[in-house]
């Protein structure tokens, strides 16, 4: 798949000038952003202008329409038109950017290349191309702008997809259980001694009785749900989850026995020190309007009331997409008062406070 066919290119300049304002009014985090001037006054080189965070000078953009335009291919002799007219735009350039709809030339951006490095020789400004394929890959890196861009312009983008936990939401509220317990030491109290009983505690406390499994109600479970909300199918999909935030450990089960990855293979790849799980999934085709639930995982979180942020992207054949969800944990402490028993006198009547533990029902 070419990147610079998987949008289509606004439908005039004007079109194409707003979008650039946008696009690199979120690349730079610039807010302030504008449009030099109105049609037909004197732009100097300059349609679209900014100060980036983090600067202290101007940045331009020229906007060149080309193709289904006005029928013309971007020339050496055009960049050299702009480049002088730039240089009496007020306060002087740090860099200028062409902007074009023209497809990618390699002897174009050779001469960029050249021309950029001579201009900084003569302590101007630098100068950069991105024609309509490269300015694709910014609108899919740039989320903002790129939801702008298919909501503004009239147009149902074929691919489209949403990334939400289990129950349809972007944040999720999850209370993980920790227990606490406190020690009482107490005299010991003598028992007379029962042959039968005695006979019987050899054989454990499990004889006659089932073996119970246990769950570890401190691990959080998390489950994702993919909804292909384009028109075209989406395939050989994945999605990589990055935990932003104080997350311990991740688990693929939370049970003290489990035969989970024996009985079925898992969709979850899961690497800790990253702090990232991939998900790849066995479906291999998502239609429109098709849902992928994924494999549950666990995650173990601190014991005091706090959020995670979790980026996430969606890589496949012929689609990418990124977003955000948060986690919103707030811990349920169960604390227990337990009585232990002693033969010393100078223990009984102690107390010990035990670590936050987790809790297994």
């Amino acid at each position: 798949m070419q990147i610079s066919k998987s949008l289509p290119k606004p439908q005039n300049w004007q079109d194409f000038e707003t979008l650039c304002k946008k696009l690199w009014g979120e690349i730079w985090d610039c807010p302030e952003i504008k449009k030099n001037g109105r049609q037909g006054q004197a732009q100097n080189g300059v349609d679209v202008c900014g100060i980036p965070k983090g600067e202290t000078a101007y940045f331009g953009i020229q906007c060149k329409g080309k193709d289904e335009y006005t029928n013309k291919n971007f020339t050496t002799k055009e960049i050299d038109r702009e480049i002088e007219k730039a240089k009496d735009f007020k306060p002087k350039l740090k860099k200028l950017y062409f902007a074009t709809t023209a497809d990618k030339d390699s002897k174009i951006e050779e001469y960029i290349r050249e021309i950029n490095l001579e201009n900084i020789k003569e302590g101007g400004f630098e100068i950069h191309l991105y024609c309509w394929g490269d300015i694709v890959e910014l609108i899919f890196e740039n989320r903002n702008t790129y939801n702008y861009y298919v909501n503004s312009f009239n147009f149902k983008d074929n691919y489209d997809a949403e990334l939400t936990f289990f129950n349809d939401t972007n944040i999720l509220e999850l209370s993980p259980k920790f227990r606490k317990d406190t020690v009482i030491k107490i005299s010991k109290i003598s028992n007379q001694y029962n042959p039968r009983n005695n006979a019987l505690d050899l054989l454990g406390p499990s004889f006659g009785s089932s073996r119970k499994e246990k769950i570890n109600a401190s691990l959080c479970r998390l489950q994702f749900k993919l909804v292909n909300t384009g028109k075209k199918d989406i395939t050989n999909f994945k999605i990589i989850l990055d935990f932003e935030g104080e997350v311990l450990d991740i688990v693929e089960d939370n049970k003290r026995f489990s035969f989970k990855n024996i009985i079925s293979a898992s969709d979850i790849k899961i690497e800790k020190e990253k702090k990232q799980v991939e998900i790849i999934s066995s479906k291999k085709i998502l239609v429109g309007d098709d849902i992928y639930i994924s494999d549950d995982f666990f995650i173990r979180t601190l014991t005091d009331d706090h959020s995670i942020k979790i980026n996430w992207k969606l890589l496949s054949s012929n689609f990418k997409a990124e977003g955000v969800l948060f986690l919103v944990i707030t811990p349920q402490i169960i604390n227990a008062e337990l009585k232990s028993e002693t033969d010393y006198t100078h223990e009984i009547g102690k107390i010990i406070e035990k670590p936050i533990e987790d809790y297994w029902d």
